[in-house]
C-alpha cells in the first residue's frame, strides 16, 4: 500500500515540473513573438502647417488651403516651446531646400562708387586787376567775358594824373640833387598808387615822363569780369577785370555723408569725361572739405586736376570714381540677412545641426557682402539660401520670441498658475 502512494507521489510532482517548464517556454516563446511583431514607435506629430503661411496650424495632413501644396509636419523632437536652443528640421526638407552655409570670414568691404561731379576754375589762381588811382580810360582792347589771356595781355590804356605828378617830383628831384632817400620815396609811392613796375623802371632809365599807361594781365586764365569802355572815368577801387586760372582746375563732387568714413589716404580717385571719353586725367591732389550742405546731406571733394591741354572747361559735367577698402571687419553674404524693418538677423547652424537665429548688426553694405558690428563670431556657419521655410520654422517653434524676449517666456510658463489663483 505505501509503495502505491510513493508512485502516485512521484507521478504528481513529475507532471508539476513538466507543466512549469512548458509554461515557461510558451512564456518566453509568445513574449519574443510579440516583441518582433510590435511595430517601432513612430516619431509624434504635433501639427501639420502650409510653409508660405506658418502661422496657420492643422491638426491632420492634406493639401493646403493656401497653396497648391501638401501641409508639412511639425515634429515633436524638431524643437519647440520646451527648447529654446534653435529648430531642427526634418532632413528631407533641408535637402529639398537646397540649404548652403558660408563661414564668417575677417575681411575688408570694397568700394567702387560713381558720383556726379563739376569742373570749376580754380579759386587759388584768381586775380582783381585795378587801377588803384582816378584816371581816364584811353582805349579798351578787344576783350570781353569768357576770353582766355595769357599772363602780359594788355587789357586797357588808361591816364592817371596823380601817377604823372609823382614822375614830375621825381625828375625834379634827380636833377636838382635830391637824396636817395627822397627819390627812393617818390618811387614807393608810385608802387603803392599802382603804377606797374616795368613803367617805373622805364621812368628811371629814360628819365622821360609817362602820361599813358597798360593795365595788362598778370596771370593766365581767362576773363570772369570786364564791363569797361574807352572814354570812361575809372575810380581807383573799380574793377578793371577779373581773371581766374583754368591750369589746374578744381572737379569737384558731393559725397553722402554715409561715405565720408571711406575717404583715406589710400582712397583711390578716377576722374572720367563726358565730351573726352577717352582721355585720362592726373589727380594732383585732393581735399574733403569741413562742412555739410543741410539740405543735401553731402560733403564736397575737391580734386585738383592737371590741365594742360586746357580740356577741361569750368563748367564741364564729370564722373569721379571713389574706388577704396573698409577696415578689417567681419562680412557674411548680404543674402544672408534678414532685415525685418526693426531688427536684423540671421540663421546660424550650430554644431548640433540646429538652425538657430541671432540679432545682428549690419555695419556696411557692398558688393554682394555685408559688414557685421556685432551677433556673430568668426567661424561660424550662416545660412544663405533657403531662409524662407527655416525663418517661418524658427517662427513656429517660437525660438525668435524665446530669444528677444527670454525673461517673457519664462513668466508666461507661470502665467496659468497666476491666473488660476486670481478666479479664487
Amino acid at each position: 500500500m505505501a509503495s502505491i502512494k510513493l508512485k502516485y507521489t512521484a507521478v504528481i510532482v513529475g507532471s508539476l515540473l513538466m507543466g512549469g517548464l512548458i509554461s515557461v517556454g510558451a512564456y518566453h516563446y509568445l513574449f519574443a513573438a510579440d516583441k518582433a511583431e510590435t511595430p517601432p514607435s513612430e516619431r509624434k506629430v504635433l501639427f501639420w502647417f502650409d510653409p508660405m503661411k506658418p502661422d496657420t496650424k492643422f491638426d491632420k495632413p492634406g493639401k493646403s488651403p493656401f497653396m497648391d501644396m501638401d501641409l508639412v509636419p511639425k515634429y515633436a523632437d524638431e524643437g519647440g516651446a520646451d527648447n529654446s536652443n534653435g529648430i531642427r528640421i526634418d532632413p528631407t526638407q533641408v535637402q529639398n531646400l537646397g540649404l548652403k552655409t558660408e563661414k564668417v570670414r575677417t575681411g575688408r568691404l570694397t568700394y567702387s562708387q560713381t558720383l556726379p561731379a563739376t569742373v570749376n576754375f580754380n579759386e587759388y589762381q584768381f586775380v582783381i586787376v585795378q587801377s588803384r588811382s582816378d584816371g581816364f580810360i584811353e582805349k579798351v582792347h578787344p576783350l570781353t567775358v569768357g576770353d582766355k589771356v595769357k599772363k602780359g595781355t594788355p587789357l586797357i590804356d588808361i591816364t592817371i594824373p596823380e601817377w604823372v605828378e609823382a614822375q614830375s617830383e621825381y625828375l625834379l628831384l634827380l636833377s636838382t640833387g635830391g637824396s636817395a632817400t627822397q627819390l627812393k620815396g617818390v618811387l614807393e609811392r608810385l608802387r603803392l598808387a599802382g603804377m606797374p613796375e616795368e613803367d617805373i623802371q622805364r621812368l628811371r632809365n629814360t628819365r622821360n615822363i609817362q602820361t599813358r599807361f597798360t593795365i595788362k594781365a598778370p596771370i593766365d586764365g581767362v576773363i570772369t569780369v570786364f564791363d569797361l569802355r574807352a572814354g570812361m572815368n575809372i575810380s581807383k577801387d573799380k574793377v578793371v577785370a577779373q581773371i581766374q586760372g583754368i591750369d589746374p582746375v578744381w572737379i569737384s563732387a558731393a559725397v553722402p555723408e554715409s561715405l565720408t568714413y571711406l575717404l583715406k589716404e589710400t582712397s583711390q580717385f578716377e576722374i572720367s569725361v563726358p565730351a573726352h571719353p577717352d582721355r585720362t586725367f592726373n589727380i594732383e591732389k585732393w581735399t574733403l572739405l569741413p562742412s555739410v550742405d543741410p539740405t543735401t546731406r553731402t560733403l564736397q571733394v575737391r580734386l585738383q586736376v592737371s590741365n594742360k591741354e586746357e580740356l577741361l572747361k569750368p563748367g564741364m559735367n564729370a564722373y569721379l570714381t571713389l574706388n577704396t577698402q573698409s577696415q578689417d571687419m567681419l562680412l557674411i553674404p548680404s543674402q544672408a540677412v534678414i532685415d525685418t524693418g526693426n531688427e536684423q538677423r540671421v540663421i546660424t547652424v550650430d554644431s548640433g545641426g540646429r538652425f538657430v537665429p541671432k540679432v545682428i548688426k549690419v555695419l556696411h553694405e557692398s558688393q554682394r557682402q555685408a559688414g557685421i558690428g556685432s551677433g556673430l563670431t568668426e567661424g561660424e556657419s550662416v545660412v544663405v539660401s533657403g531662409l524662407f521655410l527655416i525663418d517661418s520654422e524658427a517662427n513656429i517653434s517660437g525660438a525668435l520670441e524665446r530669444m528677444r524676449h527670454p525673461e517673457k517666456h519664462v513668466t508666461d510658463t507661470t502665467a496659468p498658475s497666476a491666473n488660476a489663483h486670481s478666479g479664487h
